[in-house]
């Protein structure tokens, strides 16, 4: 993703202020449930986090980051598109982030704390502690967002692709830059790998050896036909450079 806007969820990338953001975000919240519930592939979501995470996976705008805990899955985002046909990022070097939730949501819950009736600072935290409350408002029930730190949260499986990509998330709250405003601290625990572009097209292969590919990733036709996909573009690239040396 371009510098610019790395670590910074979609639904930021723009000039909206964020009380003009929450109401977009409301809308198409609802949009999404009133009319997404014909498309859903595996069981109806049963709640608000359940309708929203969903958004985030298929590509609508919200204040979700994507993380995995599983470190070749976050490999794998980093370079699958690289030299595709799908690459904007031309020949830059790709980069993993590395983030401690348990430190991060020490840093929210602190900021929570007067506004959740409860406190419990234990790691990640589910959709239904009360630590959770304010990042997600029920639909046109706030006019703005209060809390600034981002927040660590865990989705429960009940997509098969949440589960397959081994889905962990952040929520933002009204600060744009949330992680890195807070990854100045001096005990900062977001870490950054460079990935350099050289190495990408071996990775990409290794990965594939070891059954991490768009196929696994992403469990339904679209992701084995991108996985088809790639395929071709490998074939197409290697007769190419058969041809060159010919």
């Amino acid at each position: 993703m371009p510098s610019a806007t790395t670590l910074q969820p979609k639904l930021y990338r723009n000039s909206f202020d964020t009380k003009m953001i929450l109401e977009h975000e409301q809308e198409m919240r609802v949009e999404f449930r009133r009319r997404g519930v014909q498309l859903i592939p595996d069981r109806l979501p049963v709640d608000k986090w359940e309708w929203y995470f969903p958004m985030q996976h298929h590509r609508a705008p919200t204040r979700l980051l994507d993380w995995s805990d599983a470190a070749l899955v976050g490999l794998h985002f980093a370079v699958s598109q690289r030299g595709s046909n799908d690459d904007k990022n031309g020949n830059a070097d790709a980069a993993v982030y590395m983030l401690d939730p348990w430190w991060l949501n020490e840093q929210a819950f602190r900021e929570v704390m007067p506004v959740a009736e409860t406190y419990q600072s234990v790691g990640p935290a589910l959709p239904d502690w009360e630590e959770a409350k304010p990042y997600l408002p029920d639909e046109f029930d706030n006019e703005e967002l209060g809390l600034k730190c981002p927040l660590a949260i865990d989705p429960s499986h009940f997509s098969r692709r949440i589960a397959a990509q081994r889905s962990r998330f952040t929520i933002f709250g009204r600060e744009r830059d949330g992680l890195k405003a807070i990854a100045k601290c001096s005990d900062s625990r977001l870490v950054k790998f460079d990935v350099k572009k050289e190495a990408i097209p071996d990775i990409k292969r290794d990965l594939r050896l070891a059954g991490i590919s768009e196929e696994t990733i992403f469990p339904d036709l679209e992701g084995f036909g991108r996985e088809l996909s790639y395929w071709f573009e490998d074939k197409c690239q290697e007769q190419q450079n058969q041809q060159k040396e010919t």
